[in-house]
């Protein structure tokens, strides 16, 4: 507004809506369903609206300072020794390293929750390395939880 006043509307509502910028000026909203909870902010200033808007949602949430830093993810790492073999590659060559990540390849039978004895027998061990070290391990988890396996194999499905 014209002197630097402000006032904002925040319609509030989950269902599918269109905004429409319209001429002189106005706002046309539709929106397929819902409530209709209007919040009104009355400012009197731009940064006042913000700060009204923001009581409404909340603030927004920073990051884990590591979660913004060096990460390596990627799919075909085929045994804990490939995953070791790069995280001890990335330390010898002294490059910055947050976190390490597995695709699902780590997974037994490719079941959330779980880790292939076998060919990832050490991931514990792997873990408590790099949490050591000042670093952090993600597993990567798609969640479909399988129903294929005999009843009493697969707790997560059991459960």
């Amino acid at each position: 507004e014209e002197g630097g006043a402000a006032h904002g509307v925040f319609l509030l509502n989950s269902n599918a809506m269109e905004v429409a910028v319209q001429p002189a000026p106005a706002l046309t909203w539709r929106t397929i369903g819902g409530i209709l909870d209007f919040y009104v902010f009355l400012g009197p200033n731009p940064a006042a609206v913000i700060q009204q808007y923001q009581e409404v949602i909340g603030f927004p949430m920073m990051p884990p300072f590591w979660g913004l830093g060096f990460h390596l993810c990627r799919w075909g790492y085929g045994t804990i020794n490939d995953t070791w073999q790069v995280v001890k590659e990335m330390r010898n060559e002294k490059i910055p390293q947050d976190a390490q990540w597995n695709d699902i390849d780590y997974m037994d039978g490719y079941r959330d929750f779980t880790f292939d004895p076998e060919r990832f027998g050490t991931l514990p061990q792997m873990v408590d390395d790099l949490h050591r070290n000042g670093q952090h391990y993600i597993p990567i988890l798609d969640p479909g939880i399988s129903s294929t396996q005999p009843p009493g194999s697969y707790w997560p499905y059991d459960g």
